[in-house]
């Protein structure tokens, strides 16, 4: 007999919670990405291109953002009553990105986190390009990121891991696989933004099973979508909802888009669930076998250069359908049993002409 783990019965228990309602649970969080990054009040309105950010507050003068990417392309939209000194504040930004607003820059106010960046600028009544980015987001040239997954129970200490990736020089930035957190608790979204005030660099994420045991508007009001894409520096970066162990129809049709989008890029694909288990006795892949192999057939065909993937606890470098691709659960989550890897992360090196090195950095 098979033992089951308590992460796995976990597991099932969410995706049997998660489809309950109905036979396509993803196709309700798809639309609700569509409304990301948009918002509006009685004298002012914002969208985000591509909605790679979430709104945390449009009012009076102030406009507060959630990146999800480096790069950041925001229409603001003045109103007559509304112009003036405009208090613009974007967390989880890349320590070195400035403010373009109108051919001006803008630097953030000092003394504050690292991704903490705060402006003060003056609009007038009209629509408004507002660009936040580092000097260096369009130069092609190799950098590095960290990679991880799997927080969950270990909340309280998720700063050892984050302390651990800042240590790591030229780090530009974290990708996350999912699974932030146990039950999807208010309490846990909160306290994982005060452990983030260990982490020099932002966070960028999708979701994992764990974020759907509470209603996933909690996720997306908070960090913004779980299905998008973005480049820097001549790489791609995919991110895809596969919460319920299945990539949802319409997130399908958007990584067809976005795969012909970044050809010609370094691109990397990350989500939640792998799309084939490499081991096959874990319960650890999409839930259909053939949706898995034609994910990794369209992945193939796109030129993707790495996937990356959690939900396991655990380490597994392999192949799948000649990707390289890595499972990399060590954020803390309860350790899978007698594999004897406890916390760790990825570095991943990017190069404009292809993938480079990837590392493992243990924490433990």
């Amino acid at each position: 007999m098979i033992a089951v783990s308590r992460t796995t019965l976990l597991a099932v228990a969410a995706l049997v919670a998660a489809g309950g309602a109905c036979t396509r649970p993803s196709e309700g969080r798809a639309e609700l990405e569509l409304e990301v990054g948009a918002a509006q009040i009685t004298d002012a309105s914002v969208r985000v291109a591509d909605g790679l950010a979430a709104v945390r507050e449009l009012a009076d003068h102030r406009l507060e953002l959630w990146a999800n990417a480096p790069v950041l392309d925001v229409e603001l939209s003045v109103g007559a009553t509304a112009g003036g000194e405009w208090d613009i504040v974007i967390r989880n930004a890349l320590p070195d990105a400035v403010l373009e607003v109108a051919g001006a820059t803008f630097t953030r106010a000092p003394d504050q986190h690292p991704t903490f960046a705060r402006f003060t600028v003056p609009l007038g009544e009209g629509l408004h390009a507002l660009r936040l980015a580092p000097p260096d987001a369009l130069v092609d040239e190799p950098y590095r990121v960290a990679a991880m997954a799997d927080i969950q129970d270990a909340m309280e200490e998720v700063d050892e891991v984050f302390a651990a990736i800042s240590a790591v020089p030229d780090v530009r930035f974290v990708v996350s696989m999912g699974d932030i957190t146990q039950r999807a608790e208010v309490e846990e979204y909160d306290l994982f933004e005060q452990q983030l005030q260990a982490l020099r660099v932002p966070f960028f994420t999708t979701l994992g099973n764990h974020e759907l045991w509470g209603p996933p508007e909690r996720y997306f009001d908070r960090f913004g979508r779980a299905s998008f894409q973005f480049s820097f520096k001549g790489t791609a970066f995919t991110f895809a909802d596969s919460g319920d162990a299945a990539i949802d129809p319409l997130v399908e049709e958007w990584i067809e888009g976005w795969l012909a989008d970044a050809r010609g890029q370094t691109h990397v694909f990350l989500t939640h669930f792998p799309a084939i288990d490499p081991v096959g006795i874990r319960y650890g892949a999409l839930r259909s076998t053939r949706d898995g192999h034609r994910l990794l057939s369209r992945l193939t065909e796109g030129d993707v250069d790495l996937t990356l993937y959690g939900h396991l606890h655990t380490l597994i470098e392999f192949e799948n359908a000649g990707i390289p691709a890595f499972i990399s659960g060590g954020g803390g989550a309860e350790p899978m049993k007698l594999d004897g890897i406890g916390r760790h992360f990825l570095v991943v090196e990017l190069r404009p002409t292809g993938l480079g090195s990837v590392t493992v950095h243990r924490v433990d």
